[in-house]
């Protein structure tokens, strides 16, 4: 739950902030829940509420899970990547609650195909996959208007300028893909590079080699206005954030709608998305295998057809509708796929 307070002017919306966790709630689950459900129960009526939604399936599941208890109201959940690469991995002393939170919920929502996969593999969760399937969507999360209002077709061209956009964390692995390209040029290619983002352990090492190799590195810093990066988004011909532990990735659907083909890692975020084919995926993040990608890419450029994609599916209003018929469903007790 956050600590600090954000306003929210939207119609018919109250914002209710939780007290600040403690430490100690870092170990004590189940203390934690306890805490944040006390709360709640103090500072609303939950018995005015017809359905819960909880935005991941351990914190918030479980305490949607102790309001059916005392209220009998219907929840959904969302299962997040840090669910999956957190509790379940390091937290095999909740798996019993888990699985609790997942029979009682009425749906089971990922906003990724992978990441249901992930979620699926998981040795204990695998053993209920049918009955939590029968209860799973996949649900989309959503870009800005201001993207898909403007959107831009593929280039006609022989690619040659990379774009980067994210924080400089070890992560996303902006470093590799500076060294990639470096070695790249070295073997007689013409690849720049534009690295959009800032904060992060590599921001320093990435600067440096942006001034080492500034006729074919650019380091451009946190862009924060939406037309200057829309500029920036269409001076570049590829897109390529090999992230690991990517839950969804916002600037992959931007970079697809101003036309950009997308160099992306196996298993992670947009992998399994598309049904026709937007990019390359590397199958790490390792320097050579980069290397390998982008030259993948760009002979595959032509051939890539980014107008195939329903842009419609990652639109907000198209999504809060789908929620929206899922509530009225749920709360109804009649069918939703």
């Amino acid at each position: 739950m956050p600590t600090k307070f954000v306003e929210l002017d939207i119609p018919n919306l109250d914002v209710i902030q939780s007290k600040p966790l403690k430490k100690y709630h870092r170990v004590l689950f189940r203390k934690k829940i306890s805490y944040l459900y006390n709360d709640l129960d103090k500072k609303v009526s939950l018995s005015k509420f017809d359905i819960v939604h909880a935005t991941t399936l351990f914190s918030d599941g479980a305490v949607a899970l102790k309001i059916k208890k005392e209220y009998g109201i219907p929840y959904i959940i969302a299962v997040r990547a840090t669910d999956i690469a957190g509790f379940l991995r390091y937290r095999k002393d909740l798996i019993g609650l888990a699985l609790e939170i997942l029979r009682e919920s009425k749906k089971i929502i990922f906003i990724t195909p992978i990441l249901k996969k992930s979620f699926f593999r998981h040795p204990v969760i695998h053993k209920y996959e049918k009955q939590f399937s029968e209860k799973s969507s996949i649900i989309f999360n959503g870009i800005e208007d201001f993207w898909l209002k403007d959107r831009l077709n593929k280039k006609d061209l022989a690619p040659n300028k990379i774009l980067y956009v994210g924080k400089l964390t070890q992560r996303k692995n902006a470093l590799n893909l500076c060294n990639a390209v470096v070695s790249l040029n070295k073997m007689g290619h013409n690849f720049k590079l534009t690295i959009v983002g800032s904060g992060g352990a590599f921001e320093e090492k990435i600067k440096e080699l942006s001034k080492k190799n500034g006729d074919f590195i650019s380091y451009l810093g946190k862009i924060s206005n939406k037309d200057e990066l829309m500029n920036v988004y269409r001076e570049n011909h590829i897109f390529s954030l090999p992230s690991k532990s990517e839950t969804f990735g916002l600037v992959y659907l931007e970079a697809l709608s101003q036309g950009l083909p997308i160099m992306y890692l196996k298993n992670e975020s947009v992998d399994g998305m598309f049904q026709s084919k937007v990019g390359q995926r590397a199958p790490n993040p390792k320097v050579k295998t980069l290397m390998e990608s982008i030259l993948l890419l760009v002979e595959d450029y032509s051939t890539i057809d980014l107008e195939k994609i329903d842009f419609n599916l990652f639109s907000w209003s198209f999504i809060s509708d789908r929620y929206h018929e899922m509530y009225k469903q749920i709360t109804q007790n009649t069918e939703f796929s």
